[in-house]
């Protein structure tokens, strides 16, 4: 048997390389596989981003959502000027909103970015339901005073009582203190607030005491105890001096009203045209110059119409109540609801025929003749009851055709035959009583002397009555 020879190491093992090397170097990345490294770490990278940006997009679509809803909410309250309760309110109707939302939302990712998200909105939401409960409060608290204000004035207006005015007066300032130290406005607020109360009530005495006698003494004597001019200037003194005067003197000068009392509006006139302020100030001057002349013109002009206006309006009042009178009269001749032989259905038609045609040729001569007397109004309204009765009198209903001034001129239609019997007896005796007179006289066929013209009436009348009895 062959035998195999050994050896014994004289060194201990080692992992060190020996020392023998070539020239030879390959790159790490010179395989296929290694090349492809860096792809993939760049694709792993841009998947965790695109990831982020997605889950971020989805946040923030889902807290505009819920923003919108808080800002509804907010919307609300803005008018709540209880900051707790409007708080309150909006928690207690937002909180179920988000949790609602936030409990459907399955990524974890992007259930913590609405978290998140959502507690830095309700920070800014806080924010502004504070901001508005405030606003509300300075605007609820201002309306309060400014009404207070306002009815404190009228209550000082109203009276003549001097104790009630320094009470209503020291209410006022009162309030106007509370209000400017509740606000903490400061010194120069509460300044102008007083001072401006002052001139509110300064105006208010000037403008009752117009009218009274002494009115540019009274009025000087209050102002120059207040020292008017160092609140308020002569410009908006004598804009105020000169309105309240044109409010009375318009309120005493209305032409053609019984009521009026121009003698005093002219003393008015004149009084302003000379009103000075305590300082020396002419109320009427600068602007107030035109309008002046113009309100003394009219005021003037108005006085001299006006008793003549009075006296028409007047006249014309007691002129209907006449004319309504002759106008029963008239109706009551054809109808009567207690007379057998006047109250049936024809009666009654050409009473109120009767009185229609009273009424419009009434108006008719009133409105031609605007300047008549009295007592000629008086007389036409007579004549026309008189002949309105002749002409209806024993005429069928059914034969009174309605009555129109421009395009039925001739009212009643009439048998030829009656009409020329009619024609017969009056040129037998022109004087007598007769219709045709009362036919030409509603027709409009008077002559130069103001009588009836018979003539001219049938000159034209006849014909239209052949023509009709041809047709």
């Amino acid at each position: 048997m062959v035998k195999i020879p050994t050896f014994t190491a004289t060194e201990k093992p080692t992992t060190d390389i020996g020392s023998v090397t070539t020239g030879i170097q390959i790159s790490p990345k010179s395989t296929i596989a290694a090349s492809l490294l860096p792809s993939a770490n760049e694709l792993t990278n841009y998947a965790i981003k695109k990831r982020d940006n997605e889950e971020k997009l989805i946040a923030k679509t889902i807290l505009l959502d819920l923003k919108a809803e808080s800002d509804k909410i907010i919307e609300s309250q803005k008018n709540n000027i209880e900051e707790f309760e409007a708080i309150n309110n909006w928690k207690t109707t937002f909180t179920p909103l988000v949790n609602e939302k936030i409990s459907s939302i399955k990524n974890r990712r992007v259930k913590t970015l609405v978290k998140n998200g959502v507690d830095l909105e309700n920070s800014e939401s806080i924010y502004h339901l504070k901001t508005n409960s405030f606003k509300a409060y300075e605007k609820e608290s201002t309306k309060i005073y400014n009404d207070e204000i306002a009815i404190g004035v009228n209550n000082y207006k109203a009276t003549d009582n001097p104790i009630l005015k320094v009470k209503y007066k020291i209410d006022l300032k009162d309030k106007a203190e509370k209000f400017n130290k509740e606000h903490m406005l400061g010194a120069n607020d509460l300044k102008k607030r007083l001072e401006g109360i002052d001139i509110v009530l300064l105006l208010t005495d000037a403008d009752s005491f117009i009218g009274l006698p002494n009115a540019e003494k009274q009025i000087a004597n209050l102002d120059s105890s207040l020292k008017g001019e160092t609140i308020l200037s002569n410009e908006e003194f004598n804009k105020s001096i000169y309105n309240s005067y044109e409010s009375k003197i318009n309120s005493l000068a209305v032409e053609g009203d019984p009521n009026s009392d121009y003698d005093e509006a002219i003393r008015l006139v004149n009084e302003l045209e000379n009103f000075k302020r305590y300082n020396g100030n002419k109320v009427v001057s600068g602007t107030f110059e035109k309008n002046f002349a113009e309100l003394k013109e009219r005021v003037l002009g108005e006085s001299i119409r006006h008793e003549d206006k009075v006296t028409k309006i007047q006249q014309g009042n007691v002129f209907f109540e006449y004319s309504q009178g002759q106008k029963k009269i008239l109706e009551a001749t054809f109808y009567n609801a207690f007379d057998a032989s006047l109250n049936k259905a024809a009666s009654k038609e050409k009473s109120f025929e009767a009185g229609q045609e009273y009424d419009q040729r009434i108006d008719a001569y009133l409105s031609s003749n605007p300047d008549a007397t009295y007592s000629e109004k008086q007389e036409y309204a007579r004549e026309l009851r008189m002949n309105i009765i002749d002409k209806y009198q024993d005429i069928e209903i059914e034969k009174v055709t309605a009555f129109n001034l421009t395009s039925n001129k001739f009212n009643v239609t009439r048998e030829t035959d009656a009409i020329y019997s009619l024609k017969q007896k009056y040129d037998a005796d022109p004087e007598a009583p007769n219709t045709l007179k009362s036919l030409a006289t509603l027709n409009g066929f008077i002559d130069k002397n103001g009588k009836p013209d018979v003539g001219a009436f049938l000159n034209v009348y006849i014909p239209i009555l052949e023509e009709r009895k041809k047709n």
